[in-house]
């Protein structure tokens, strides 16, 4: 493993505990309020980051096992 596989690796697991973070919370960081939000506030960027941040760190980590 050199360098750069490490590192994707670890911002896969970084990925899937911010969305582990934000589904056992109910809430997601926005950037424009700088701080946290909860679900209820604007839904679809919550489903996004649920959805989205869980298929890129599959990605990451699978991606280092399969290739």
């Amino acid at each position: 493993m050199d360098i750069v596989d490490v590192v994707r690796l670890s911002l896969g697991v970084i990925i899937l505990f911010y969305v582990a973070n934000c589904w056992l919370n109910q809430r997601y960081w926005s950037r424009a309020r700088f701080g946290w939000r909860p679900r209820e506030h604007w839904p679809q960027v919550f489903w996004a980051n649920i959805i989205g941040g869980t298929l890129a760190g599959i990605y990451l980590i699978a991606s280092q096992f399969l290739w």
